[in-house]
């Protein structure tokens, strides 16, 4: 973050707020986000996941109900 803003962690320290660390925080997460979505990449986590939707749509034909006759 410091390299980002280009200020030491002793200027952060002594001479901005709270309010202001959390503001630049904010805006630093929103830039980086931006970032990230015009970039098209997926993060490794993200990989290979479907919504639920999805997943039931297609599972929907994989389950094989049987009926027991209890």
């Amino acid at each position: 973050m410091m390299a980002e803003w280009h200020v030491t962690p002793d200027y952060i320290v002594n001479n901005w707020t709270d309010e202001l660390l959390d503001l630049m925080i904010e805006k630093l997460v929103e830039r980086r986000k931006a970032q990230f979505a015009s970039s098209g990449a997926v993060s490794k986590s993200d990989e290979g996941k479907v919504s639920d939707k999805m997943l039931f749509s297609q599972a929907r034909n994989l389950v094989k109900v049987v009926n027991r006759g209890n």
